[in-house]
């Protein structure tokens, strides 16, 4: 088992819910923290963060290395990186267990593979660091990075706006306290 990224959409254009599905792979230690990175050739311009009891969540942003025009918007800069921090060690992932954490995040890049690296903190100072890339047709690495593909958006589809792709049920819960 590894990091994993579930979306809940993936048109191009569109924003997602991305679950980040975390499991303790440690026989003696908990899960304390978990830092996902943002991409910044292809970046999210919005990323929410959805609150998980015990844990606190913080947003990074940071200035893009070039300007991206993409979605028309312009950036300069964007979302960096999500990290996860466990209020007390008794909150973390025990060994055995699992949990998931969530971000709404978009307008989703142009079509293709977006790499989501994510590096695992445990109570005991090991880290795992998730970040390898597949090769084209090569067999999964050993700590493979989180990603999914962003797919081309339907003609027609609702992309325009944010307020046309937050799903109503996870907008709300996604805000409480105004994280970013």
């Amino acid at each position: 088992a590894h990091v994993r990224v579930i979306p809940d959409a993936t048109a191009s254009g569109g924003y997602a819910a991305l679950t980040f599905r975390v499991p303790n792979e440690s026989d003696t230690a908990s899960t304390t923290k978990l830092v996902v990175t943002l991409p910044q050739d292809r970046p999210l311009a919005t990323v929410s963060v959805r609150p998980v009891p015990g844990w606190t969540a913080k947003v990074t942003t940071a200035k893009l290395p070039e300007k991206v025009t993409a979605n028309d918007l312009t950036l300069t800069e964007a979302p960096r990186a999500v990290t996860w921090t466990a209020d007390s060690e008794s909150a973390g992932i025990a060994p055995g267990e699992y949990a998931e954490f969530a971000i709404s995040a978009g307008p989703l890049p142009t079509p293709g593979e977006l790499v989501l690296p994510a590096r695992q903190t445990y109570s005991d100072g090991e880290v795992a660091d998730w970040s390898d890339v597949a090769e084209e047709g090569g067999d999964e690495p050993e700590h493979p990075a989180p990603s999914f593909e962003v797919t081309e958006a339907q003609e027609g589809g609702h992309h325009a706006t944010p307020r046309h792709r937050q799903p109503p049920a996870r907008s709300a819960a996604a805000r409480p306290g105004g994280s970013r």
